[in-house]
């Protein structure tokens, strides 16, 4: 049964995700834009639409600014709606974040925290090699 609703979950999806593991500031934002709370999360995955962030805190907000550099260490943000959360075993919450920019602002987004990761994971590995 869990496979089926996975499978159920994998085609609702809009856009395919794409596995990283990048670290996130985000900031929590109130309807009227107050911001509430500050903190820092770790993606797991991320698509043209949508990111998937795990953190040790509950983001009691609709709505985040998500923000992280990009190679050239340049801030890069986009804001984004939760769709939804869920504790895993580790006592971690994930949360399912739909982008909230234009289009093509959330592939850029994308495509900058995918290059990072993998550069990173490529830095790593050559330094293991050596």
């Amino acid at each position: 049964m869990r496979a089926e609703c996975r499978k159920m979950e994998m085609e609702q999806r809009k856009y395919p995700r794409v596995e990283i593991c990048n670290l996130i500031s985000y900031l929590s934002v109130m309807e009227n834009g107050e911001i509430t709370d500050q903190s820092i999360g770790k993606a797991l995955n991320i698509s043209q639409s949508g990111i998937h962030l795990e953190t040790t805190r509950l983001i009691l907000s609709e709505h985040v600014s998500l923000m992280s550099v990009d190679l050239d260490n340049n801030l890069i943000e986009i804001k984004g709606s939760i769709v939804y959360s869920k504790e895993n075993e580790s006592d971690m919450i994930g949360y399912g974040i739909s982008f909230q920019g234009p289009h093509d602002e959330n592939i850029q987004f994308a495509i900058k925290l995918i290059k990072v990761f993998h550069h990173r994971k490529h830095k790593v590995a050559v330094a293991v090699e050596i």
